[in-house]
């Protein structure tokens, strides 16, 4: 019996071993869904508190510090979100979501977000929360083109409609929602955004800014381009609104906290208070640069008239599934990570402190793997000695 412990932990710790070697010396990630904490935030994550409950009426004993810290990260996040109300609560981006849609939609009424055909966030769809609650999902008009809402047609559904829940935002997104012209339209119903991909450029001033654009709501993941641990925070200015998400949160969609994750949290919120604006800005030159060296080796990518992108993703213009598919696993077999809707994204690029040149070399590698110049065997090679040149993080407290 013994034996047999001794080779399951060692199969368990080689693979956790091999796939932290496997995608921080032979990969370049690309996926724009996820990021790379700092190691002080790991440490935090590993903590304790990862051990530990509390609760408000406070049920369990010993609580005094998970408190403090939750306090703590919440006046960060106001601070660094320039907003009244802040809850990191939620364990998930979804879980802000289900949050808003439980407590102020019910069955058969109607809401309107970005379709998932167009890059809009499933779980909310017709493919998920929607028709889990009995929703009516409608969608904004939209121009695949411009890969955005077209204004004009949405303006025309958001005062028609007899809706009770507006969501801007959503997955795929290279460029700011029209929020300013579109929000006044929308009266009468909840507006929030979901700002999951795009809360790392919300942070350092970049991209939009929800709040002071007519969102009663501006929610989502802490690990995308925010490159905090996994999970979620809601934002607010609306006392009324945010109130009644606060009051319903505890017992009603979470228990446990998850403390070790809002202490790890608030080290990336005091991050973001540092270098929010600085690598905000680095990584949507790096977005960039990628989109234009990829489009200048002839590789489609969408949003050619509006400059390719203004936030940490791209989006390529393939549209057969199946090539979408064969050219990400191609990518991979050369130790580039993508997703298979061919989206690209920079931020954790831009985390282990690759600048603008880098983005055209992986352009470069890119683009020969795809028209057939290059196998895969052969750019591994490049993408491992990219990928072992830079191993430190950028944008970070620690030292």
């Amino acid at each position: 019996m013994e034996s047999e412990i001794t080779t399951l932990v060692r199969r368990l710790t080689r693979t956790v071993r091999r796939h932290e070697e496997w995608r921080r010396q032979e990969c370049i990630t690309l996926i724009p869904s996820e990021n790379l904490m700092s190691g002080t935030a790991r440490l935090l994550l590993a903590s304790d508190f990862g051990h530990r409950y509390s609760a408000p009426d406070h049920f369990y004993m010993g609580s005094q510090f998970t408190d403090e810290v939750k306090s703590f990260a919440e006046d960060l996040a106001r601070k660094v979100f320039k907003c009244k109300h802040a809850d990191v609560s939620p364990l998930s981006g979804h879980i802000c979501n289900m949050a808003t849609m439980l407590l102020f939609t019910k069955k058969g009424d109607r809401m309107i977000s970005v379709s998932p055909e167009h890059g809009g966030y499933p779980g909310i769809s017709h493919l998920g929360l929607g028709r889990i609650l009995g929703l009516e999902n409608l969608y904004f008009p939209f121009d695949k083109d411009a890969v955005n809402i077209k204004t004009d047609d949405a303006a025309k559904l958001l005062s028609a409609a007899n809706h009770s829940l507006t969501v801007f935002g959503s997955s795929f997104i290279p460029f700011p929602h029209p929020l300013s012209d579109l929000s006044p339209k929308a009266r009468g119903t909840l507006k929030i955004y979901d700002g999951s991909h795009v809360l790392g450029l919300i942070a350092g001033g970049r991209f939009q800014d929800p709040l002071r654009e007519g969102c009663d709501l501006l929610m989502g993941s802490s690990h995308k381009s925010f490159f905090g641990p996994q999970g979620g925070i809601i934002l607010s200015n609306n006392s009324e609104v945010f109130t009644k998400i606060r009051d319903n949160m505890y017992l009603g969609l979470v228990d446990n906290l998850h403390w070790n994750r809002i202490a790890a949290l608030a080290y990336t919120l005091i991050e973001m208070l540092r270098f929010g604006s600085s690598y905000a800005d680095q990584v949507i030159r790096n977005t960039h640069a990628l989109a234009k060296g990829l489009h200048d080796r002839g590789l489609p990518v969408r949003g050619e008239k509006q400059g390719f992108s203004r936030s940490h993703q791209l989006i390529l213009g393939y549209e057969d599934p199946q090539e979408k598919i064969r050219i990400a696993e191609t990518l991979e077999k050369a130790g580039i990570i993508t997703d298979k809707g061919i989206r690209m994204g920079t931020c954790e690029a831009t985390r282990r402190d690759m600048k603008d040149a880098d983005m055209d070399n992986i352009a470069d590698i890119i683009a020969d793997l795809i028209n057939g110049r290059s196998k895969p065997k052969d750019a591994k090679t490049k993408v491992v000695a990219l990928a072992r040149s830079h191993q430190s993080l950028a944008f970070t407290l620690d030292t």
